[in-house]
């Protein structure tokens, strides 16, 4: 898969060559400014340079030969986006130059960045070192799966962390690190199997039916008692996701394309779950990821389309029962048979596909313009969104935070930012600049599901927080045990100290509410208080008596 990365300060102009960027299946990373892309370029490991509108002092020459610099030997492409100002040949011949390869007018369409891509891959020929010893024919693995007794395993392995070896040790690391997996493989395997080595991270093994204990050698082959190694300065575990085809007895192998397709398939959906990442096919595996390409396929027509919305879930004081605020949730109907399709589904989908950032950044300024309507409706309402991790690892989420308000014409001040616990857990040090930079755009920072992760009141302490949700697992236990009422009042406790509000997320219960008010947490939402309302329905429910409604959740199942 070709590699790509887009530089362009324009946030709109970036998120319409990104989404065609992605649509063609290349792999894409992204940055507001030249500066960025360079910080980007030791880990993406691009093939494809794209240079827009730098937003920098930088100028395309530099640029080029910083990019090359920093490229450790890498064949790069260079492919310009002229400026507005420059749009006759002689501005094509200085991008050339000044060290592109190809040049583009400002108002190209995105399909013709697609194209230019496309060409410059015919033209280069495949670079970079291999591994390997030669991928064995379709004949001499189906000869040697025929011949096996049954039952038989047919195991797909992948070492796992293998580009990050490459990336930060380089491939001669990668190579030992290779030679060390196989000959562990050919340790663990019985003489009887056949083992076929492809590539530089990758294999087939064969186990005849007449293998002892197979799970356990599976299990030992995922990594299970495996030692540790020293590869490139560093101690690693060799560790590998697996996928396995059974072949059972008296059943007929198929096809040995066929076979491989079903193992090399299950090899897929065990890299996406926990460890140890071992996945059995099943029939149904297929149908299910045919499913699931197939609603991707639909999201990214709804997102070309503009078929999403947005509902906004009030969150109100729990003294006053005022409205305070309101969470924007996205809601998505099948154009087909107008299923709904449940949001956490949906952004998971969303995710696997490559689409999140967009679908994250089409809500960051629907939620803008729709929190502007409020307000010239004279309901000045702040409004929280959610943001992906792919939001963050593009590395512009400040410049899109800034577009948005722009655009919106709101202040800083209406907008929170909600992040999972569990991302500013894993990321929040790469995260603190963008984190930083949003704060001082005006916008707010909400921690989102906490109580989920392990990190806990550490994180209000590392990072700059404004307000605390507390996970809608946490509070359907309350009042809860004794621990769980510690676990709340130390997060109350230490967010008070720093000056953060405390907000309860899934309130359904009157005895939910009391709880809360009893120990003066900030505010509420959930069914308790409001379903999730329409955009326009907002400025009614805002307006309703606050007293009202506070006595009334107080009081429901009474």
């Amino acid at each position: 898969m070709t590699r790509v990365l887009l530089i362009e300060g324009d946030p709109a102009r970036r998120d319409r060559f990104a989404l065609a960027l992605r649509k063609a299946r290349f792999e894409l990373r992204s940055a507001a400014d030249a500066e960025g892309g360079l910080r980007l370029l030791p880990e993406a490991h691009p093939d494809v340079l794209v240079v827009g509108a730098m937003s920098t002092g930088m100028d395309l020459r530099e640029a080029c030969a910083a990019a090359r610099s920093a490229g450790s030997g890498r064949a790069l492409s260079v492919i310009a986006l002229l400026p507005e100002s420059a749009q006759t040949a002689r501005a094509v011949r200085e991008a050339i130059l000044d060290g592109a390869d190809d040049a583009l007018p400002f108002d190209c369409d995105p399909a013709d960045l697609v194209e230019a891509i496309r060409a410059r891959e015919r033209r280069t020929p495949a670079a970079g070192p291999t591994l390997s010893e030669d991928v064995p024919s379709f004949a001499a693995m189906e000869s040697a799966a025929q011949a096996m007794p049954r039952p038989l395993w047919i195991v797909s392995l992948e070492i796992e962390d293998a580009d990050a070896v490459a990336s930060v040790e380089g491939f001669e690391a990668l190579r030992e690190l290779s030679e060390l997996w196989r000959g562990r493989i050919r340790a663990l395997i019985p003489e009887q199997a056949a083992f076929f080595p492809a590539g530089r991270s990758t294999a087939t093994v064969f186990l005849p039916g007449s293998t002892p204990e197979p799970r356990a050698l599976l299990a030992a082959l995922g990594g299970t008692g495996q030692p540790v190694v020293r590869v490139g300065g560093r101690e690693l575990r060799l560790r590998s996701s697996i996928g396995v085809l059974q072949v059972g007895d008296g059943e007929r192998l198929p096809p040995i394309e066929i076979a491989l397709a079903r193992s090399r398939h299950a090899l897929a959906v065990a890299r996406l779950g926990p460890q140890p990442r071992l996945h059995v096919h099943s029939a149904g595996d297929a149908e299910r990821t045919l499913r699931e390409v197939h609603l991707a396929t639909l999201l990214q027509h709804a997102l070309e389309r503009g078929d999403f919305r947005l509902v906004y879930q009030p969150i109100v004081s729990i003294a006053s029962g005022e409205t305070i605020a309101a969470e924007a949730l996205i809601r998505w109907n099948l154009p087909t048979t107008g299923e709904s399709i449940p949001a956490t589904r949906l952004l998971a989908i969303a995710e696997d596909a490559g689409l999140l950032a967009e679908i994250g950044s089409w809500a960051l300024r629907e939620a803008c313009r729709q929190c502007a309507a409020w307000s010239r409706a004279g309901v000045d309402l702040p409004v929280s969104v959610n943001v992906a991790p792919s939001q963050f690892r593009r590395g512009d989420l400040e410049d899109e935070v800034r577009l948005a308000l722009s655009e919106a014409a709101i202040p800083g001040r209406l907008l929170t930012l909600e992040l999972q616990e569990g991302l500013l857990e894993r990321d929040g040090e790469a995260m603190l600049p963008q984190l930083e930079g949003i704060r001082v755009a005006g916008a707010r920072i909400a921690i989102d599901d906490f109580g989920t992760g392990i990190a806990g009141v550490g994180l209000l302490h590392r990072y700059p927080v404004d307000e605390l949700k507390v996970d809608r697992t946490v509070v359907a236990r309350l009042p809860g045990s004794a621990e769980d009422r510690a676990t709340l009042e130390s997060a109350l406790r230490h967010a008070r100290g720093r000056g953060i509000a405390c907000t309860a997320e899934g309130v359904e219960q009157p005895a939910q509410w009391a709880f809360l008010a009893e120990r003066g947490w900030h505010a509420a939402q959930g069914w308790l208080v409001a379903h999730p309302l329409g955009g326009n329905d907002i400025p009614g429910f805002v307006q309703r008596d606050p007293a009202v409604r506070a006595a009334a959740a107080s009081a429901q199942g009474a």
